[in-house]
């Protein structure tokens, strides 16, 4: 492996210069009772991503000397059980999906 993954951190053993980290995670936002990250509750997921939220869904260094920028976030899901979807940003594109 090129990468370590420890509690609470993920370290990359040598990476390349320039480099562009892609991530997948998988979490379960019914559990999240902290109303922080991803959520449930009343029937819809909700995210509260301010100051350390967004740690609660992925892995990110969120301190002032690492300042990421996020050129496109995806927002996925099935639209017969969540037929509206909501984020923050400027709409880039949208379309449907095959449910899987």
């Amino acid at each position: 492996k090129d990468y370590v993954l420890k509690p609470g951190k993920l370290v990359l053993k040598t990476p390349p210069t320039n480099a562009i980290l892609k991530t997948t995670v998988e979490i379960v936002p019914e559990d999240n009772t902290q109303l922080s990250g991803l959520y449930f509750s009343d029937n819809m997921y909700c995210t509260q991503c301010e100051a350390m939220g967004f740690r609660r869904i992925t892995y990110y260094p969120d301190r002032p000397d690492n300042m990421a920028v996020f050129e496109r976030v995806r927002l996925e899901a099935s639209k017969k059980d969540y037929p509206v979807l909501l984020a923050n940003g400027n709409l880039i594109e949208e379309g449907t999906m095959n449910d899987n």
